[in-house]
């Protein structure tokens, strides 16, 4: 009976320690399953952020590739505009001579052109004449009075009545030398080109009319055989104020002779565009000064009038007005 007992207990102690052992194995397989999923999970999350770097990168590399050809774009435009700007100061530049067909007239003009524009400035610098003979130190030049007296108490008395004629013979004296040189250079040229040349008593005059000065070159005739090309007479036209300018300076030269003083600011009020200044000398000389404010250019001239002597307050110099 005890050995029958205990081969009862070993069995059933054997069979507790295989459950113990099953249990244990499973549980471990539960374990083992777990930790699997957990690293799967792991895994899966890793991928998960590599692809979002990966997308992260994709993106930068698009940006800078989009930066890079908005960047090439930009230089090729400021390209374009560098060379348009460079072919448009190119074209201002260029004579128009050479742009543009050149007729007599327009390579008369080419030839006068410099010297009339000397002509007009020191004239206009001098108070209307080249060599002034009654004239006053201004500025390094030798300025003509145009009105004038040397006596005290007196009101002026006008040296150049008719100004404007005047100053166009001037002008004709100074470019006259000129005019006749390249008049005999044009005709040699137009010969050489199957020109026909009627000679004849050349004649040049010189016209002051609002916004233009004209010289006009006559007393030969230019004609091209089987075309309709003929010139009797060739007109050079430069553009100035001076019309203008003379025509102001007429106005003051009758107040000084009339009053014996002019209103510098009455005359700017009237006339903008114009800046007019009076330098009064010791002396009771006044030194005008008229200026246009567009285009810059200046006439000047000299008056004595209503002169009082030293010592009544009248000889001092004045700033001028502007």
């Amino acid at each position: 009976m005890e050995i029958k007992e205990k081969k009862g207990i070993n069995k059933k102690g054997t069979r507790a320690l295989m459950s113990n052992i099953k249990e244990n194995l499973l549980a471990s397989k539960r374990s083992t399953r777990i930790l699997t999923s957990n690293i799967s999970k792991s895994l899966d999350f890793d991928d998960d952020q590599k692809f979002e770097r990966t997308e992260k990168i994709s993106d930068i590399k698009g940006n800078l590739l989009k930066s890079r050809c908005s960047q090439v774009t930009l230089w090729i435009i400021i390209a374009i505009v560098i060379v348009a700007a460079i072919i448009l100061l190119f074209y201002l530049r260029i004579p128009q001579k050479l742009l543009l067909p050149s007729t007599p007239n327009v390579q008369l003009k080419d030839c006068v052109e410099k010297d009339l524009q000397d002509a007009v400035e020191l004239i206009s610098l001098r108070g209307g004449s080249i060599n002034p003979v009654n004239s006053i130190m201004y500025s390094g030049e030798k300025v003509e009075y145009l009105c004038y007296t040397n006596q005290y108490y007196k009101t002026c008395v006008m040296q150049q009545p008719l100004l404007k004629q005047h100053v166009e013979r001037e002008i004709l004296e100074y470019i006259k030398p000129t005019v006749k040189e390249c008049t005999n250079t044009l005709k040699e040229n137009l010969r050489s080109k199957g020109y026909n040349i009627g000679e004849g008593k050349q004649d040049v005059s010189v016209e002051i009319e609002p916004n233009d000065i004209k010289i006009i070159v006559s007393g030969f005739s230019v004609v091209k055989e089987d075309t309709a090309e003929k010139y009797d007479k060739f007109t050079i036209t430069e553009k100035s104020k001076i019309y203008d300018l003379i025509m102001l300076t007429t106005s003051i030269l009758n107040w000084e002779a009339r009053y014996g003083d002019s209103d510098i600011t009455t005359y700017m009020i009237y006339y903008p565009n114009i800046k007019l200044e009076k330098y009064k000398q010791e002396d009771g000389s006044k030194i005008y000064r008229i200026t246009d404010r567009n285009t810059q250019e200046k006439f000047v001239f000299a008056t004595r009038s209503l002169s009082w002597p030293a010592g009544y307050g009248f000889g001092q110099t004045f700033k001028p007005i502007s």
